[in-house]
């Protein structure tokens, strides 16, 4: 059974989209932070797709990263929460009549 491989701009697309999520997580959760140390590698990991985990750590184990960096892997995992949203609605009265 031959291994599914993500083309490159879907790898590409799903990086992006992983760094973007990992951004907005901090964003909210800026604790995370004290976690990682300065100058760390990020390698993102996805929860829910293995093949794009396997063509990450292949990447990373080619990849010649400075001296003395740290690499530290970010495993993302959507989360659903359900939200009730209130919309307004306007509409163009002639003339309200107040009560």
């Amino acid at each position: 059974m031959e291994e599914k491989r993500l083309t490159n701009s879907e790898f590409e697309e799903k990086l992006f989209q992983l760094s973007e999520q990992f951004n907005q997580y901090v964003f909210e959760h800026p604790e995370i932070l004290d976690d990682i140390p300065d100058q760390a590698i990020l390698v993102f990991l996805d929860a829910d797709d293995p093949a794009f985990n396997r063509q990450n750590m292949a990447l990373v184990k080619e990849t010649r990263y400075p001296a003395g960096s740290e690499t530290v892997f970010i495993r993302m995992q959507k989360q659903l929460r359900l939200v009730q949203k209130v919309i307004w609605e306007a509409d163009v009265l002639p003339s309200p009549q107040l009560v």
